[in-house]
């Protein structure tokens, strides 16, 4: 519930529930230019609600939780789909791909959070990244860059609100 609150919170929309994963869309079904921001801003907090939950969990002596997130910008089509029988609004397509194999390298890289170079490319200079290199994934032929978010940048570094400013991260 608090991860879905999180998701509303900076204009996302809960997809679908995948076991214990949440997919969310940020930019359908209604445009939001600053999509990649409002989805790195709500993993960012969706990282400081789990540590908030988790002190909760440990006093009460139940076992705590980690969480890994990926994101990827990129085209794909969203609508309803599915049969005659059953319809539901989603998205689909190689971006899609991109972002839960994006969220299943987290393991490998002791991460939380997990970017591609296209979201880092639509990000203003709020954030700073670390590199983690090019990886292929499953489906892939190319390798695609990868980066951790690691957190926001101090005000005083962030130079410009534009995506494609030299002083980036």
């Amino acid at each position: 519930t608090r991860m879905v609150d999180i998701v509303f919170k900076h204009k996302g929309t809960l997809d679908k529930f995948v076991g214990d994963m949440v997919m969310a869309l940020f930019g359908a079904p209604l445009d939001d230019v600053d999509h990649a921001e409002h989805a790195v801003d709500a993993a960012l907090e969706m990282i400081d609600e789990l540590l908030k939950l988790n002190e909760r969990w440990t006093a009460e002596g139940r076992p705590s939780l980690d969480i890994g997130i990926g994101i990827n910008t990129g085209p794909m089509i969203a609508g309803n789909i599915g049969s005659e029988a059953i319809m539901s609004y989603t998205v689909i397509g190689d971006a899609v791909n991109l972002g839960s194999r994006l969220e299943s390298l987290n393991k490998q890289y002791s991460t939380r959070i997990i970017i591609s170079d296209a979201t880092r490319a639509a990000l203003p200079d709020r954030y700073i990244f670390r590199p983690l290199g090019e990886v292929v994934v499953k489906g892939k032929t190319r390798p695609v860059a990868i980066f951790e978010v690691v957190g926001r940048a101090p005000a005083a570094e962030q130079t410009s609100d534009a995506p494609g400013s030299p002083a980036r991260k």
